[in-house]
C-alpha cells in the first residue's frame, strides 16, 4: 500500500506530515508537488480547490510511476492533502488507520460538519465500512475452508488406519515410511515383516473373533516399541504386519522380549509361532514396497522351521525368488513336453535283500537349469496348486510302468506314489484314482498311496474322509515321514493306514541317541501290535541296517540299497529275479 497525509499551505508547502507509507516519502518543508511527475496536473487540481474537496488520479514520480488517488481540501490558509493506492483487501486496515489520523487533524482546519467536504468524508467512510464488511465475509469464508480442510484431514486419517488394530494401512505405511527416510537420510533403518504361522488354524479352530483378538494383542505389543518419530507400524493384510524401525540393538532386544511374552502367555491351547524377516535398508532407491517384498522373502524362507524366528534378507534370497518365478513360468510347458520324469527307488526285505517294490519319485529335467531337485519345485507347486496336475502326471506314468512290467515280466510289482496334502482337497480324488488304475487294467493294490503324516496333523477331517473312501476302493495307504516332527498316537489310532514309513532322520535330530533308539523300538513294537507293516526310509549305512535288524524292522528303503533310477535301469532289478512277488510295501525319500 502507498499512503500519505499532510497539512500544507495553499501553495503545497508541507507544514505537518500526518502519515507516510512508506516512511520518509517527502518531509516537512518540502513541496507536495515533488510527489508527482506532472506537476501541472497537480496545479490544475489545486486551482479547482475552492473550499471544496477535489480529487484525481495522478502519476507518482519515481521508476514505477504508478497511478495514485489524490484528494485536496483548502480551508482558510491551510490545505489538507490525502493520497493512497490500495493493491488488495488486506490493506484496508492501513487505510482505516490513515483515515482516523486524518479525523484528528480536522480541528486544525476548522471544518464545518455540514459543508460539502463533510459529505466527501462520509463517502470515504462508507467505502471503508464496505471494505470492512467484505473483509469480514472473506474471513468467514476462510474459516469455512479451514474447517473443510480439517474434516478432510480427519477423513484421510481414518482411511489411513486399519479399522481392527488402528495401525496404518499398507498404502499409508508406504507413504509415511518414504517420508521418514527422506527426512533422515543419514540414519540406519530396517523394514520388518511379521507373520503369524498357521494363523488360519486359529480362525478355523477358535473362531474369527479369537483371531481378531490375537491380531489386536500383537498390534498393542508393537505400539509399546515406539521410538519418538522413528518407528511406523502397519497391518498390511490378514496376519501380515510391517514395521519401519531404527537399526538399534536395544530396540530388537525389546522387540523379541514382547514377542516372547505374547507367545508364551497368550491364552489359547495352541503353540503360537511368530516369524519375521528383516531388510536392512542400504539402497533407498528401490522403494518401500520393494523393501517390504525383500523382508517378506526373508520371512517366508524360514516358514516351517521350528527353531528359527527371524531371517535377514540377502541377495541370494532374491536370486532364489527369480529362479522360482522361472519355474512357475515354465511349469505348464514342462508338463506338456513331459520334462518331468518318474524315477524309482527300490524297497528291500532286510534279511534277504530281496526287492519287494519301489517308490515312484518325480524329477524335472529343465531345458535351462538341468536337473532340478524336488525340494526346489515341490514346495512351489504345493503353494500355487500346480502339484495336483503334476501328481496326476506321475500317477498316470506309474500306471504305464506297472502295466508294462506286467506285460513284459508276467507279474505285478507294487509301486507307491505320493499324494500331496493339496490333492486331498479335491473331493473326487478317490474316484479319479480308481478310474485311472481301471483304465490301465490294474488293481488298486498295485499302486500304493503315500500320504505324509503332516497332512493329517494340519487338517485331519478331510484326510480321514478321503482315506476311508480310498480304502473302500481297495487302495493300500502308507503313512510317509512318520517320526519327522508331527508324530502322535492319535495318528496311528485314527487313520486307516496299512503301512508305516518311519523316517530314520529321527535318529539324527538330537544328542541322546539311545533314548531315540528306544522310542523307535517302541514305535516298531506298537506297529506290530496294530498289524501295520513298517518300512524304515533313509537307510544309508550298514550300522543302521544292523540296528533295524535288532529292532525287528523287516523292510527298508534308502541309498544303502539303491538310489532312485529311471525305469529302464530299474528293469535290471526285475530281470535278475531279485523280487518278492508277494511283497507289499514301499517308500519315499524325495518326491
Amino acid at each position: 500500500m502507498t499512503g500519505y497525509e499532510a497539512l500544507c499551505d495553499t501553495q503545497g508547502k508541507i507544514n505537518k506530515v500526518i502519515q507516510s507509507i512508506p516512511i520518509l516519502m517527502i518531509n516537512k518543508g518540502q513541496n507536495i508537488r515533488q510527489l508527482f511527475t506532472e506537476q501541472e496536473a497537480f496545479d490544475r487540481l489545486l486551482d479547482a480547490c475552492k473550499e471544496q474537496v477535489v480529487s484525481a488520479r495522478l502519476k507518482m514520480a519515481g521508476e514505477e510511476q504508478k497511478m495514485v488517488s489524490v484528494a485536496l481540501k483548502i480551508k482558510g490558509k491551510q490545505m489538507l492533502f490525502l493520497m493512497c493506492d490500495l493493491q488488495n483487501l488486506t490493506e484496508i486496515q492501513d487505510l482505516m488507520k490513515m483515515y482516523i489520523s486524518l479525523i484528528d487533524e480536522l480541528e486544525i482546519v476548522q471544518q464545518e460538519p455540514y459543508e460539502e467536504s463533510y459529505y466527501e468524508i462520509q463517502k470515504v467512510n462508507n467505502q471503508l465500512i464496505n471494505y470492512q464488511r467484505a473483509l469480514a465475509k472473506a474471513n468467514e469464508q476462510l474459516k469455512m475452508v479451514l474447517e473443510e480442510v480439517r474434516q478432510a484431514k480427519s477423513a484421510i486419517e481414518i482411511l489411513e488406519r486399519d479399522p481392527l488394530t488402528n495401525l496404518y494401512t499398507q498404502n499409508a505405511f508406504f507413504e509415511r515410511a518414504a517420508a521418514t527416510l527422506n527426512q533422515r537420510p543419514s540414519e540406519a533403518f530396517d523394514i520388518i515383516v511379521i507373520d503369524i504361522e498357521r494363523f488360519k488354524m486359529v480362525n478355523d479352530t477358535f473362531g474369527t473373533a479369537e483371531g481378531d483378538r490375537l491380531l489386536i494383542e500383537l498390534a498393542n505389543c508393537f505400539l509399546g516399541l515406539r521410538v519418538r518419530d522413528k518407528t511406523l507400524f502397519a497391518r498390511a493384510r490378514a496376519d501380515k504386519f510391517y514395521i519401519l524401525a531404527p537399526r538399534m540393538e536395544e530396540w530388537y532386544g525389546e522387540f523379541n522380549r514382547v514377542i516372547d511374552l505374547l507367545v508364551e502367555h497368550y491364552p489359547i491351547p495352541m503353540r503360537l509361532q511368530i516369524k519375521y524377516g528383516v531388510y536392512q535398508i542400504h539402497d533407498r532407491k528401490i522403494g518401500i514396497a520393494g523393501m517390504c517384498d525383500r523382508a517378506m522373502l526373508a520371512s517366508n524362507n524360514i516358514k516351517g522351521i521350528f527353531n528359527r524366528r527371524f531371517a535377514i534378507y540377502d541377495e541370494s534370497l532374491r536370486d532364489k525368488m527369480i529362479v522360482e518365478q522361472k519355474i512357475i513360468n515354465t511349469m505348464m510347458e514342462a508338463l506338456e513336453r513331459e520334462d518331468f520324469q518318474v524315477y524309482l527307488q527300490p524297497k528291500v526285505e532286510i534279511g534277504t535283500e530281496q526287492l519287494i517294490g519301489a517308490e515312484a519319485l518325480v524329477r524335472w529335467k529343465h531345458p535351462e537349469f538341468g536337473m532340478i531337485s524336488p525340494g526346489d519345485f515341490i514346495p512351489i507347486f504345493e503353494k500355487n496348486g500346480f502339484i495336483y496336475s503334476m501328481d496326476l502326471f506321475v500317477w498316470r506314468k506309474t500306471c504305464e510302468i506297472i502295466k508294462g512290467w506286467k506285460n513284459d515280466f508276467g507279474f505285478s510289482v507294487l509301486v507307491s506314489v505320493n499324494v500331496s496334502r493339496a490333492d486331498i482337497y479335491h473331493s473326487d480324488l478317490p474316484e479319479v484314482l480308481k478310474e485311472l488304475v481301471d483304465s490301465y487294467g490294474l488293481q488298486p493294490e498295485d499302486m500304493h498311496l503315500e500320504i505324509t503324516e503332516s497332512a493329517y496333523a494340519l487338517d485331519s477331517h478331510p484326510l480321514l474322509a478321503v482315506t476311508e473312501r480310498l480304502k473302500l476302493y481297495g487302495f493300500i495307504i502308507e503313512m510317509d515321514d512318520f517320526g519327522n516332527g508331527y508324530s502322535s498316537l492319535n495318528t496311528l489310532s485314527e487313520l486307516p493306514i496299512d503301512v508305516l514309513k518311519m523316517d530314520l532322520e529321527f535318529l539324527r535330530l538330537g544328542d541322546d541317541l539311545k533314548h531315540r533308539e528306544r522310542v523307535m523300538q517302541f514305535v516298531i513294537n506298537l506297529a506290530r501290535e496294530l498289524q501295520l507293516q513298517v518300512i524304515a526310509e533313509g537307510a544309508e549305512t550298514e550300522e543302521q541296517i544292523e540296528l533295524l535288524k535288532e529292532m525287528g524292522c523287516i523292510y527298508a528303503q534308502g541309498y544303502f540299497y539303491g538310489k532312485p533310477v529311471q525305469e529302464e535301469d530299474f528293469r535290471k532289478y526285475l530281470s535278475s529275479g531279485r523280487i518278492t512277488k508277494s511283497g507289499n510295501k514301499e517308500q519315499k525319500m524325495e518326491r
